[in-house]
């Protein structure tokens, strides 16, 4: 079974990008991409998760980042890389990026510091990690808001020069062609074609769907838990963001792009259970959102019905009118302000709701 795991509904995209590059070869596959030369020096069988616990408070909770401890291999030495993702998916791009980024890369170099400070030979000097900021862009659209920290400072031109050079490393997927993705070296990148292609038509998405999948049929034969979660990942996503009138093309078509039967059979197997996840999520989400509704329509009625209990003991049988007036209201908070004012009204006329 694979280690991908199915994740919900709201947030899906985020989650299960991050999910797929805490694999080293997915990693390595984009890191290739976007500097190939340095990525020819890291060693990914020796890549070290990064414990993010000293992130300030209000981000420890960001699933979308991801931090990587690398060795960097020269012929004299291999001296480690710390290797920064931040995802970003949504449709408006996030001007604080390059802030963003250069905070965690300064939270780094802090903890290397106190480290330091805490245990070092006489004399060794302090050195500080080397960090490579990338900023992995998924969304819709191109990325047409700021990519270096100078941008986001304010003032005059004389001053805004003497602000730190930092320029994060972005890979923005609407600026690659659906071709260029399905013919790229690395297998991620082709999966990566299917989120290229999400708000096309069926006539475009159903052949790069089919088409990614073909070219990544071999890797079951290399990798076969690699080769399982890129295959839940491509699915889910078909399933997940595309018109819910295309599930049995999507189906029919996953199924028909892979030659061996066998490699069918698990393309059947995963589909259904990714359809059954869906639409059990689909309905539990409903069942929440009713219960709330049900919840908020039982308070609503409960307020009404004191209300009107407690203007009749003061005052006697209440008029039509003042029923339907009741009766009309929909803010809870006013008609529970109501209730007070009871005890001070000369005639039920003065509620105000």
């Amino acid at each position: 079974m694979a280690k991908f795991e199915e994740p919900p509904l709201h947030d899906f995209p985020d989650r299960a990008i991050r999910k797929l590059l805490e694999n080293p070869q997915n990693l390595r596959d984009l890191l290739v991409a976007i500097v190939p030369d340095l990525a020819a020096h890291l060693d990914f069988e020796h890549l070290e998760p990064v414990d993010r616990s000293f992130l300030l408070e209000d981000w420890r909770g960001r699933e979308s980042d991801l931090l990587f401890r690398i060795p960097y291999q020269t012929p004299e030495e291999a001296k480690p890389v710390v290797v920064c993702v931040l995802l970003e998916h949504q449709s408006a791009p996030d001007p604080r990026m390059p802030l963003r980024i250069l905070v965690y890369a300064v939270l780094y170099w802090e903890r290397e510091w106190k480290a330091w400070e805490d245990k070092h030979p006489p004399g060794e000097p302090l050195r500080l990690s080397p960090v490579l900021p990338v900023v992995f862009h998924t969304g819709p659209g191109p990325w047409k808001t700021n990519r270096e920290l100078a941008e986001l400072i304010a003032g005059p031109e004389s001053l805004r020069a003497l602000a730190p050079r930092w320029q994060p490393l972005f890979w923005d997927l609407a600026e690659q062609s659906p071709e260029a993705l399905l013919n790229a070296a690395g297998e991620w990148l082709k999966a990566l074609a299917v989120i290229r292609v999400e708000q096309e038509d069926s006539a475009t998405f159903l052949p790069v769907l089919a088409e990614v999948l073909r070219r990544l049929e071999p890797l079951s034969g290399r990798e076969k838990i690699r080769w399982h979660d890129l295959m839940w990942f491509i699915l889910s996503w078909a399933f997940r963001r595309r018109p819910r009138q295309e599930r049995d093309q999507l189906l029919a078509t996953a199924r028909a792009s892979q030659m061996d039967l066998e490699r069918q059979k698990e393309i059947q197997t995963m589909s259904q259970s990714i359809g059954m996840t869906w639409e059990q999520e689909l309905l539990a989400e409903g069942k929440a959102e009713g219960k709330a509704q049900g919840l908020a329509e039982g308070a609503l009625r409960t307020c009404k019905d004191n209300l009107k209990a407690l203007l009749e003991a003061r005052f006697g049988t209440l008029s039509e009118t003042m029923v339907q007036r009741i009766e009309a209201a929909t803010d809870l908070e006013r008609l529970k302000a109501g209730i007070p004012q009871v005890l001070r009204m000369v005639a039920p006329e003065e509620l105000q709701l």
